[in-house]
């Protein structure tokens, strides 16, 4: 059995091309922004680009997809029964992010991060599901019900982001708590 080993200088290389690659963002358009310009700025090979990735498109969807894998550890610890904290939690992280997610909006790039991070949250979704009331899961109508929730969650993500991540996750949660469980009576 073979073990392959890492070779921590591409690590490095890679992690250095999307560096470069979110700092030139911040400052320039996408589309004025060439592969030559991120190797230099990252201090490699124009041929390095090319063995990690194939396109910028690809640096960033690798990124936002690494994101998202770190959301879905996070998500792996909430408590499906409690919202707020839950919310809350989700919002923590993005702002921590803050800065990508807002260059990611202001790069028209946000759509990427968000249906990304629907895939993800659809699994933490199913993995909840047994917890809900049982006549909620035999409804033919289930699935919709969840699209509904997953919705409104990727909506008001956009939409903080949108607006400058003003609100913090605290408030995030307890005004979703609130708009779910007013959801929820009617």
């Amino acid at each position: 059995m073979s073990s392959k080993k890492i070779n921590p200088t591409v690590i490095k290389s890679k992690e250095l091309i999307i560096e470069s690659f979110l700092d030139m963002l911040a400052i320039k358009p996408l589309s004025s922004i060439s592969i030559c310009e991120i190797a230099e700025y990252a201090n490699v090979d124009r041929r390095t680009f090319y063995r990690h990735f194939k396109s910028k498109d690809e640096v960033i969807r690798y990124y936002i997809h690494e994101v998202s894998k770190q959301l879905e550890e996070k998500l792996q610890h909430y408590n499906p029964k409690d919202i707020y904290f839950n919310i809350k939690a989700l919002f923590e992280v993005y702002l921590v992010m803050k800065e990508t997610l807002l260059i990611l909006y202001k790069q028209k790039l946000l759509d990427i991060f968000i249906s990304d991070f629907e895939i993800i949250y659809e699994k933490y979704q199913q993995k909840y599901a047994k917890y809900l009331k049982p006549e909620i899961l035999k409804q033919d109508n289930f699935d919709y019900y969840m699209a509904y929730e997953r919705g409104a969650i990727m909506q008001v993500t956009k939409k903080w982001i949108m607006e400058g991540c003003t609100y913090s996750p605290d408030k995030m949660g307890k005004m979703l708590e609130e708009y779910f469980s007013i959801i929820k009576s009617l």
